[in-house]
């Protein structure tokens, strides 16, 4: 059987040593806590390794003299030594809160052969020998902490092991001499033997494991604006059933990293053993994200003419067709009582259509005259000027995880502006505050978070400020609602697909998947791929 890598990783964060909880930092942002299940399930594929690093052990040939009564002084050889068979039959690990985890081997068996030689003056003898070892007892302790960059480290602090008996059996033409001081080599090779194991354990921690928990990455680039800091905070913790890895799970710009103005909260994960690992994420990973895409701008929307050219498309071709040819035409006369979706219907039919659609055929241009049913007084103080509707949110929105809900609650500021021709100058008409309530839903797939908004409630809109006297507000209301529904919700939608990327080593993918949402964090409980 041959073992994968990525879970002796696991293994690792469970042979690991003691270490202080809490060095003063900050809350982290991901807690990864790995289950008895988990570290049963990579006991196995460590296991599995160790067994091929130890057959692969090279004895060197075994020399030197022997003196027999009667015949005198002898030398002797022992050569092509090979291991064929080390079968591991017990091992157990041990959890061992503020002491570390010790992993224990017992009982095991290892075989070899290899050729012997014995010289006496102009005199040679040579055979074969075959040798098992039974009884062989190993005990590993291994410490895992943090260097000073975040990255995981480890490393062996004790490694003993013991031989019971040794038996080897002589063939070859007068292969009698050789057993007249078999018990020298035996007690020779079982020497040798207890040096290379705990060689070979330290050789396979340094080579192999440590470079694969180096890949465990500190930092991760999202795109051109953010990049996450998957950093240990501090030294992992082992308890009488689990592990806790902790990392800062933080959002930072790639242009310019800043202090968060905000902690994380602390997470008080639940006792839940049925998968092997679980990652507890807190709401603060995300609002970190928030904060760099709001501090980049990236929120910031501009509505233009091309804009509104996809909004009439939609109009046209989907909303008010499939409504006029089911219901025929809607009345908006009671505005107040009409529901969202029926009211948007109707302003797409009465009002966007008319004005896109009329006998002209005109292209539809967001213009002071064309926003007269809007704001009727707006065509004779500005005529004809080209308007530009500005939306930003007033601070970064921030995720609430409450139980079972994930919910956004964005405020935004729309402004309308007027083009002033033949200038740069940009004319404040008016401004709303723009407010709404987002649920999201969240799943998770082999490597990643990801996220969808599942429902979101009208958008309730208030008057800053107008120079202006009137506003037909019912109607600006149905027309942000729309473009809200079909564009800028599925453009969330598409940036929450991209998904949030776990902190996990390489090839390592997870499967049977649930999560649940508890106050300021998600629980993502999953197996090992």
């Amino acid at each position: 059987m041959k073992a994968r890598l990525h879970c002796v990783a696991v293994v690792l964060m469970l042979w690991m040593g003691s270490s202080r909880f809490g060095e003063g930092t900050a809350n982290p942002g991901i807690v990864v806590q790995i289950t008895r299940k988990g570290l049963e399930y990579a006991h196995q594929y460590a296991i599995a390794i160790l067994k091929k690093e130890l057959s692969t052990i090279t004895v060197p040939n075994l020399s030197g003299h022997f003196r027999i009564r009667w015949v005198g002084s002898v030398s002797y050889d022992f050569h092509s030594l090979q291991i064929h068979q080390f079968v591991l039959r017990n091992s157990d690990l041990s959890l061992l809160p503020k002491q570390g985890i010790r992993a224990a081997l017992s009982n095991n068996y290892m075989s070899m052969s290899g050729n012997w030689k014995v010289k006496k003056a102009f005199i040679t003898l040579q055979g074969t020998f075959d040798l098992s070892m039974d009884g062989i007892s190993i005990s590993i302790s291994l410490n895992l902490g943090k260097d000073q960059s975040g990255h995981p480290t480890v490393s062996v602090t004790h490694c003993s092991n013991s031989i019971g008996q040794v038996r080897v059996h002589i063939s070859g033409s007068l292969s009698w001499i050789i057993n007249l001081f078999h018990q020298r080599i035996e007690k020779s090779i079982k020497k040798t033997l207890e040096q290379k194991i705990c060689e070979t354990v330290r050789k396979s921690a340094a080579s192999n494991l440590m470079p694969y928990l180096q890949s465990l990455p500190v930092t991760t680039t999202i795109d051109q604006i953010s990049g996450i800091d998957y950093r240990l905070v501090e030294n992992p913790q082992v308890s009488s059933e689990d592990l806790n890895v902790f990392f800062k799970g933080e959002f930072f710009s790639q242009s310019q990293r800043s202090p968060v103005p905000f902690d994380a909260p602390a997470l008080m994960l639940p006792q839940q053993y049925d998968h092997m690992v679980y990652f507890a994420v807190s709401e603060y990973v995300f609002n970190t994200a928030s904060r760099v895409y709001y501090q980049a701008g990236r929120m910031n929307v501009t509505i233009t003419n091309e804009h509104l050219k996809r909004l009439r498309t939609l109009a046209a071709k989907d909303s008010a067709k499939k409504w006029r040819k089911q219901n025929g035409k809607p009345n908006c006369m009671n505005s107040g009582s009409t529901p969202l979706t029926t009211m948007l219907l109707c302003y797409s039919s009465n009002f966007l259509l008319p004005l896109l659609q009329g006998p002209l055929n005109l292209p539809m241009q967001l213009n002071t005259n064309m926003l007269q049913a809007l704001v009727p007084q707006l065509s004779k103080l500005h005529r004809n000027m080209q308007v530009e509707l500005e939306a930003s949110p007033e601070s970064e929105p921030l995720l609430m995880f409450t139980p079972g809900n994930v919910t956004l609650t964005p405020v935004m500021n729309i402004q309308a502006v007027a083009l002033l021709p033949n200038s740069t100058e940009r004319k404040p008409l008016f401004q709303f505050r723009v407010k709404t309530n987002v649920s999201i839903s969240i799943s998770m797939n082999s490597s990643r978070i990801v996220g969808s908004v599942t429902e979101a409630s009208k958008l309730e809109l208030e008057l800053n400020h107008s120079s202006v006297s009137y506003i037909n507000m019912p109607l600006m209301n149905a027309i942000l609602n729309y473009y809200a529904l079909n564009t800028i919700y599925p453009s969330l939608n598409a940036k929450l697909e991209e998904g949030l990327p776990l902190p996990l080593p390489r090839d390592t993918f997870l499967k049977n998947m649930d999560l649940q949402v508890h106050k300021n964090f998600l629980l993502l409980g999953a197996d090992i791929n």
